[in-house]
C-alpha cells in the first residue's frame, strides 16, 4: 500500500457518495457484524483503514473481546472485595463494580489506541511505560480475587492470629497485675495493661499483716532475749544452791546467802523486765497475725476473682473492637501462610502471576502479536497526514511571506508618496515664504518712496 493509494482513499472518503451521504455505509448489518464492530472499536482501530485489509478484522475483534473480558474480571474483583470487606448494599455493589469495570475498560482502550503503528527503536522499549502501568493496575485488580481463592485458609489463619494476639494480651494483663496485688515495675506495663479492682481490701490487709508480723517479730525477739537472760540467772542460782563449782560460785550446797541472793536477782529481773507482759503481747500478736492472715487470704481470693473478671472483660472488649477482619489483616494472614509453607508460597506466586497476566492480556496481545498489516497502513497514514500537514505549513508560510512582502511593498509606496507630498509641501511653503518676503520688501520700498 503506497502513499498515493492512501491519498486516493482519503480523497474518496472525503467526497460525497452517489446517495449524497458523506460515506458509504451498509444499509443494515447483522448482529454479529455490529457486535464485531463494537469489539474492534474497543481496540481503537480505524474501520475505514481496516476495510482495506479485511483479513485483519478477526485479529482485532478477538483483541477487543480480550479487553472486554479483562474489564469484566476487574468488575468481578471489585464486587468480591466490596462484598467481602464492606457492608455496602447490593445495588451500590453492582454500581461500583460497573464503574470500576468501565474505568478499566477505558484505560485498556486508551492503552491499545496508543500502541498502533510500527514503533521505531524497538517495540519493548516503546511499550515499557505502558506495561508497567498496566502491571500496576493488574496487581490491584488481582489481589481481591487472590484473597477470595484462599479464603478458607486465610480465615483460619486470621482466627489463629487473633487467638495468639488475645493470649498475648491476656498474659500481659496477668503479668502486669499479679495476684499479690503489688504494683508491677515492668516498663512494658503501660496504662493500657493496668487494672483497678474496685472494692478490694487486699492492699490494706496485706499492709496490716506485714506491719503486725514485723511487730510480732520485734516482740518475739525481745521475749527471746529476756527469756534467755532470765534462764541464765535462774541457772546460776540453781548451780549455787546445788553447790556446783565455777566462776562466781561458792561451791557450797544449800540455801545460803549467795543462793538466796541469786534467786532474788532472778525474780527481780523477771519482774522488772516485764517478761510476762511481753509474752502476753506476743500471744495477742500471734492471734492478730492469724486473723489478718485469714483476712488477707480472703482478700487475695476476692482480688483474684475480680482480677480474672476484669481481664476477661478487657480481652472481650479488645476482641469486640477488632470486629470483622479487613483486607489488610487478610493480606497479612496470606503472607503468614506463604512464609509457613513453600507450597502455599508457590501457589500464591503462580496464581498472582496468572491473574496479573490475564489483566495484562490486552497489552500482551499487542506486544507479542508483532506488527500487523494494519500497523503498517496506520503508520503510513500517520506519515501521510504529517507530510500533508508539513506541506500545508510550508504553503502557509510561503503565502504569509508573499503577503508580508506585498504589505511591505504597499507600505514602501505609501511611504514614498508621503515623502514626495511632504517635499512638495515644503517647496510650496518655501515659494510662498519667498513671495511673501519679496512682497513685504516691495511694500516697504513703496512706502519709503512715498515718504521721500
Amino acid at each position: 500500500m503506497t502513499a498515493s493509494t492512501l491519498t486516493r482513499l482519503t480523497e474518496r472518503d472525503r467526497g460525497p457518495t452517489r446517495n449524497g451521504g458523506d460515506r458509504h455505509e451498509p444499509a443494515e448489518r447483522t448482529f454479529r457484524e455490529r457486535f464485531g464492530l463494537l469489539l474492534r472499536r474497543l481496540t481503537g482501530v480505524d474501520e475505514e483503514l481496516l476495510s482495506l485489509i479485511p483479513e485483519e478484522r478477526p485479529r482485532y475483534t478477538l483483541q477487543g473481546l480480550v479487553v472486554l473480558a479483562t474489564s469484566s474480571m476487574a468488575g468481578i474483583a471489585v464486587f468480591v472485595a466490596l462484598q467481602r470487606f464492606t457492608p455496602t448494599p447490593w445495588p451500590f455493589l453492582i454500581l461500583a463494580s460497573l464503574f470500576w469495570a468501565g474505568l478499566i475498560l477505558v484505560f485498556d482502550c486508551w492503552m491499545l489506541s496508543t500502541m498502533h503503528g510500527v514503533k521505531k527503536g524497538g517495540r519493548l522499549r516503546g511499550f515499557t511505560g505502558r506495561i508497567l502501568l498496566a502491571l500496576l493496575v493488574s496487581l490491584v485488580v488481582a489481589e481481591p480475587l487472590l484473597l477470595y481463592v484462599f479464603r478458607p485458609s486465610i480465615e483460619q489463619q486470621v482466627k489463629v492470629d487473633r487467638e495468639q494476639e488475645s493470649a498475648w494480651f491476656r498474659s500481659a494483663l496477668e503479668r502486669c497485675n499479679p495476684v499479690s496485688g503489688e504494683q508491677s515495675t515492668d516498663p512494658d506495663c503501660t496504662e493500657e495493661f493496668l487494672l483497678t479492682v474496685g472494692g478490694s481490701t487486699l492492699t490494706a490487709d496485706q499492709t496490716a499483716l506485714t506491719a503486725t508480723t514485723d511487730e510480732r517479730g520485734r516482740v518475739q525477739e525481745r521475749v527471746d532475749t529476756l527469756q534467755e537472760q532470765l534462764e541464765e540467772k535462774q541457772e546460776l542460782a540453781r548451780m549455787e544452791c546445788n553447790g556446783s563449782s565455777g566462776d562466781g560460785l561458792t561451791g557450797r550446797s544449800g540455801e545460803g546467802v549467795n543462793c538466796q541472793r541469786l534467786r532474788s536477782e532472778a525474780d527481780e529481773f523477771a519482774e522488772n523486765s516485764r517478761l510476762d507482759d511481753h509474752q502476753a503481747d506476743l500471744l495477742e500478736l500471734n492471734a492478730e497475725v492469724e486473723t489478718l492472715t485469714s483476712a488477707a487470704g480472703s482478700s487475695t481470693a476476692d482480688f483474684a476473682t475480680g482480677r480474672a473478671e476484669l481481664i476477661e472483660e478487657k480481652v472481650a472488649d479488645r476482641a469486640a473492637q477488632e470486629g470483622e477482619h479487613g483486607v489488610i489483616e487478610e493480606m497479612e494472614a496470606l503472607g503468614t501462610l506463604s512464609k509457613g509453607s513453600i507450597y502455599v508460597m508457590l501457589g500464591v506466586v503462580l496464581l498472582r502471576m496468572l491473574l496479573a497476566a490475564v489483566d495484562l492480556f490486552p497489552v500482551l496481545t499487542k506486544l507479542f502479536g508483532g506488527h500487523s498489516k494494519y500497523d503498517e497502513l496506520y503508520t503510513e497514514q500517520i506519515d501521510l497526514h504529517r507530510e500533508r500537514h508539513d506541506q500545508a505549513i510550508r504553503v502557509r508560510r510561503k503565502e504569509l511571506q508573499v503577503e508580508t512582502e506585498r504589505d511591505i511593498g504597499r507600505l514602501e509606496v505609501r511611504q514614498q508618496a508621503d515623502r514626495n507630498e511632504s517635499e512638495q509641501r515644503i517647496r510650496a511653503d518655501k515659494v510662498r515664504q519667498r513671495a511673501d518676503f519679496e512682497g513685504e520688501i516691495a511694500l516697504q520700498a513703496q512706502k519709503y518712496r512715498q515718504r521721500n
